[in-house]
Parts: C-alpha cells; structure tokens; sequence
C-alpha cells in the first residue's frame, strides 16, 4: 500500500509538471528572438552531464547511495544482511523476471538499464549536434517535438507493466524515454528562448525518470507478492 501510494504521488507530479510545460510552450511560443549559442551550450553541457550521470547508474545502480553509505557507516561495522536468491543483471535470479535480462555475449544485462544507457548515448550525441550546429525550427515542428515528447513518456510509463512483452521492444521504448526528454528540452528552449525554462526541463526529467523507477518497483514488488515462493526479492 505504501509503494503504491508513493507510486500515485509521483504520477500525479508528473502529471502536473507536464501540463505546466504544456503551458509554457503554447503560451510563450515565439519567432522573434533567437536562442543564444552561449545558452544553448550551458544547457547541452549540463544535459549531456546527467546522460553520464545515467549511464553509470544504468550499469552500477544505487553507487552513489553506497558511497554515501559508506562515508556514514564505521568502518569496522560488517554487513551480514544475505538475500534469499542471487541478482543477475540487477534482478532476482528467477524465471518470473526473465524479460527483464537480457544476455549479450555471455554477460547478463537489465534490458532496462541497457536501454536508458543506449538513449543517454544517442541523446549525447544528437544534443552534440544541436549544440554544434545552428537549427531554424517553426513553431508547429516545436510543438509537434514536445507532445511527442510526452506521448513517448506515457507510452513508456505503461509499457512497464505489460507482462508478456517483447524484451527488445523494452529496451527499445527506455532509450525512447532518454530521447523524449532530449526533444522536449529542445522544444522548451525553442519555444521560450530562455535557458532557465531549459535547467527547469532537465530537472523535471529526473523526476520523470525517477517515476518510471518507481513505477518499475511497483511492477516488481508486484509480481513477487503474486509468487507463491518465499523468497520475495522485493
């Protein structure tokens, strides 16, 4: 009840960050100015900075709280905490979440996290490109850029609880999830030419990335308590 709870309060900012933004495109949409070469590259810097950010909590999940963990804890203090069944490609070892791995050249991966770590890199690239080279937009292309942003988020959000899915087209729609909020920062800083309306974008992205981690553990507590063993992972 409590996950679930948490799950709801995020929807529901979610939700209201997106039609803030909404907001802010169809009121402060404008040809007049141009967006300025220094603030496009401020805020490519720090987007393409929380890509990498992402690509190495897609790969080493949780690092920064066990660091964090580990500057508080004694150093003599040992951990004897064991989980009931080993992790493999950051989840259970068990047949209920086999389409959530994927194993490429031997190694076992979370589709989802290789996924996110695809988007963030093509995102780096294209936001390279963005910022490198200077891009005349209309804005009906900046508007069509950042619905279909949300559209992309949306369908991301439900496509985690499809049970029997496609565990390419799972990867598929978390690299779409990066990129949607690649082209919905673009079409916020496009449409405002104003580069605080851009930091504002990528700091809502956390929050709709952090969503769609709480929609997953929701989905994964879920399939546990549906299980008749006893080990429940989550």
């Amino acid at each position: 009840m409590k996950q679930r709870s948490l799950v709801v309060q995020y929807i529901i900012l979610s939700i209201i960050s997106i039609i803030l933004l909404l907001s802010v495109v169809f009121l402060n949409s404008s040809n007049e100015n141009s967006l300025l070469l220094f603030d496009r590259l401020i805020v490519g810097i720090i987007f393409i900075i929380s890509c990498l950010l992402g690509i190495s909590l897609a790969f080493y999940p949780g690092w920064i709280k066990r660091h964090l963990k580990r500057e508080i804890e004694s150093p003599n203090k040992k951990n004897y905490k064991k989980s009931a069944r080993k992790r493999i490609g950051h989840h259970p070892d068990c047949d209920r979440f086999n389409n959530h791995i994927i194993k490429i050249n031997g190694k076992i991966y979370c589709a989802g996290c290789l996924g996110l770590a695809i988007g963030c890199v093509i995102s780096i690239i294209l936001m390279t490109i963005y910022v490198t080279f200077s891009f005349s937009l209309s804005i009906d292309f900046i508007l069509f850029l950042t619905i279909l942003g949300f559209l992309i988020i949306g369908f991301v959000f439900i496509e985690i609880f499809v049970n029997n899915r496609n565990i390419w087209i799972h990867i598929l729609s978390n690299s779409l999830l990066v990129l949607s909020f690649l082209i919905i920062l673009i079409g916020i800083t496009e449409s405002t030419k104003t580069i605080s309306f851009g930091i504002i974008c990528i700091v809502l992205s956390f929050l709709w990335m952090d969503t769609r981690i709480q929609l997953s553990k929701w989905h994964h507590s879920t399939i546990c308590n549906e299980c008749d063993k006893s080990c429940k992972m989550y």
